[in-house]
C-alpha cells in the first residue's frame, strides 16, 4: 500500500488530470473520511449526523451512490467492501487516511 496523504493534486493526478473524474473521486474520499471518523462522547451531533449520512450513503440503495462511483470510474460493489475495509480496520485515523490514500490509485 501506498503511503501519500490524499490532496486534491494527488486526486487530480492520479485522474490524468481529468476535473470531473477528480471531482467524484474526492466526493468519494470525503465520504470515506466522513464514516471513519472515530466517534467521540464529545462530539456534536452535527459530526454524528455527518458520519451517519455517510454511512447510509454507502450501505443503503442509493442511485446517487452507484452514479458517483461510476463517473468516478469505481465498481459500486468494490466502493462499499473498502469502506468496510476502512470501518472495520481498527486502525488509527492516519492510518485509515492513508488506507483512504490508496483509493486514488485503482479504478474499475
Amino acid at each position: 500500500m501506498m503511503n501519500v496523504k490524499v490532496s486534491a493534486r494527488s486526486i487530480y493526478d492520479s485522474t490524468e488530470k481529468n476535473p470531473y473524474r477528480s471531482l467524484y473521486v474526492a466526493v468519494i474520499v470525503q465520504a470515506l473520511l466522513d464514516v471513519s471518523k472515530p466517534e467521540n462522547k464529545y462530539e456534536s451531533s452535527e459530526s454524528q449526523e455527518i458520519r451517519n449520512d455517510a454511512h447510509s450513503w454507502f450501505f443503503c440503495s442509493s442511485k446517487d451512490f452507484e452514479t458517483i462511483c461510476d463517473y468516478a470510474g469505481f465498481e459500486p460493489i468494490k466502493i462499499r467492501k473498502f469502506a468496510l475495509k476502512v470501518i472495520n480496520s481498527g486502525e488509527s485515523e492516519d492510518a485509515k487516511r492513508t488506507i483512504i490514500s490508496s483509493l486514488i490509485y485503482w479504478s474499475t
